[in-house]
Parts: structure tokens; sequence; C-alpha cells
């Protein structure tokens, strides 16, 4: 089967739950915000509900539900938290044919702590070991966070996208944004659309003095991507094609219940619209802001992702 976006990087296991803790306010907290607890303490939890999670298997269930064809490119163990990540893949009618499946591999979970909207996570990763598939069989691809050891990873995306034509698509991780957008100049000449959050952007670029939104797009556009896509959660996101900066404001007064999941969300819709339509970039972030904010009023990264009919409404 050919599709139109196979994705490529983790499917997790993620268990949220909301302990019995309060907030503090306090300055010793990098973010003014934090929680505490005894060590050896039981600790009493107010609700804990089981979701499939990661970037990849995010963005491949969302794609899907948006019309498209999509299939995923990961890592399982042979485990519990295998088959439920395996089932959601059929009930979302995602392919699985490029998901590896190893008895030696654990596979990935996270718990997350949901504490008066906002969240702390937890998380294991498993198995990172992923390989690129020979033939793809897509017309575009799409990579989420890879793992620390990730240059095999990256040199077979960079031969194959060369060598099959295809469009590509990145979210860089926290391992990627480490290493610098220098380290990926191979990477990011071959890459049509970037997507970062605000942090990341600075981060990638690797600067002593936070630059504007203007100056982080414009200078991640000079290392090669076609588009540059920053979101900066309540202050909605721009992009950036060479030409032209385009900006959609953040829909205001939205209750965050979960914002795990959000950017995904975003880059979900995002892509689809691009697919459809690569001409309206405007409309694209438009459809990027209405998903990833249907997804913030729900736990988990998944529950929220909307069909097709339901974001052109």
């Amino acid at each position: 089967m050919k599709y139109d976006v196979m994705t490529i990087g983790d499917a997790l296991e993620d268990v949220f739950v909301s302990p019995d803790l309060d907030l503090k306010h306090e300055k010793s907290f990098g973010s003014g915000k934090g929680i505490c607890f005894e060590l050896g303490e039981k600790i009493n939890l107010e609700s804990a509900e089981q979701r499939v999670g990661g970037s990849a298997c995010n963005v491949a269930v969302g794609l899907s539900r948006l019309g498209l064809k999509s299939s995923l490119a990961t890592t399982l163990g042979k485990d519990i938290p295998a088959k439920l990540i395996l089932d959601t893949l059929k009930d979302e009618e995602v392919g699985d044919e490029f998901v590896q499946k190893s008895i030696d591999a654990k596979t990935g979970f996270s718990v997350i702590f949901l504490i008066e909207g906002e969240r702390t996570i937890f998380v294991h990763h498993g198995s990172r070991k992923i390989e690129v598939p020979k033939e793809l069989k897509t017309e575009w691809l799409f990579a989420g966070p890879l793992p620390e050891e990730s240059e095999e990873i990256e040199r077979q995306i960079v031969a194959q996208i060369s060598e099959q034509n295809i469009k590509f698509a990145w979210n860089p991780g926290s391992c990627q944004l480490a290493k610098g957008a220098n380290h990926y100049k191979n990477l990011l000449r071959l890459t049509n659309i970037l997507f970062l959050n605000r942090d990341e952007a600075v981060d990638f670029l690797n600067c002593a003095i936070k630059p504007s939104w203007e100056q982080a797009l414009k200078r991640l556009h000079e290392f090669g991507p076609k588009i540059v896509v920053i979101t900066d959660g309540r202050e909605g996101a721009k992009a950036y094609d060479g030409h032209e900066i385009f900006s959609v404001n953040a829909e205001k007064n939205v209750k965050v219940v979960d914002s795990t999941g959000a950017g995904d969300a975003f880059a979900t819709a995002f892509l689809a619209k691009i697919i459809d339509e690569p001409e309206n970039i405007e409309l694209a972030l438009k459809w990027g802001i209405k998903n990833g904010t249907s997804v913030i009023k729900k736990v988990g990264a998944q529950p929220g992702l909307l069909k097709k009919s339901q974001i052109t409404n």
C-alpha cells in the first residue's frame, strides 16, 4: 500500500494520574510552581487513566482521523503496553507493517502527573532502536523526537527521502535540539516543514539572547526548510516560507485539562492541510490551532484529535 504519510519515532503507553497534592508557588522552583512530597509517603490518586501516546503515534492517529492514509514505524516489545498500542493502531486504521516487535525490546511508557492544569512527565522510552524501512511507500515522512544515538537513523532518512523524492516534516526532540541546527544541515536542507515551539527554536539555534519571532523564523529558514513553523501556546503560532510570515492567534478562554500532545495535534492538522492545499499556510495554521485546542480539553494526546468534518466546521 502507498501511504500519504509515514511517521517514525516513539509509541508509548501513557498513564495519567492526579495525585492528592497541592501546587506550591515558590521562587525556589524555576517555573515558580512545584509539588513536594515526603519520601516514603503514601499518596492517594484522585484519578488514573491509561492512554496511548508518543509523538509519532499521535501524529499517525491524527492524520488517519483527518482522512489520510498513515502508517507508523517504531519498535515495540512483546508486552502488554505493545498490545494496547497495536490495538489502537488497528482501531484507528493506521498501518502497522513497519512496527517492529522484539522479545528483547521493552515498550516505552510514561507516568504523567496532572495537578491544576499543570503536568509533570516521568518517561521511560524503552527500546528506541528504530530502523527506517528501505522502501518507504509514502508521499511524506514525518519524524518525531528520535533517540540520543540517532545518527544512523538520520543518515537513513537523508538517503531515503533523497533517493525516493519523499517530502519530509520534522519535529526534533530534546536530543536533537541539544546538538543544534548546525549539526543537521544536510537534513534541514531536505526538510519541507520544520515544527518547533518557541523554547525549542531558541535551543535549536543555540541563542545566547532569545530572538524575536521574526528572527527565529528567518534564521531557521536559512538552514533550508521550505516552511518553518513555531508555536507558543497561548500566543498562537507563526510560519515562514521565505517570502511571508503568517500568524494566527490562539483561541481565548480555553480551560486546559491536559496539554500533553498539543504540539503533535497542531503538527498533524497543519501537515494535513498543507498536503491538501500546499499554498494555504494561513489556513494550515488555523487547522493546527483548532486541533491543538481540542486536544488540551481532554486527558491524553489522542482523545481530542479531530476528524476532518469537525475541523472544517
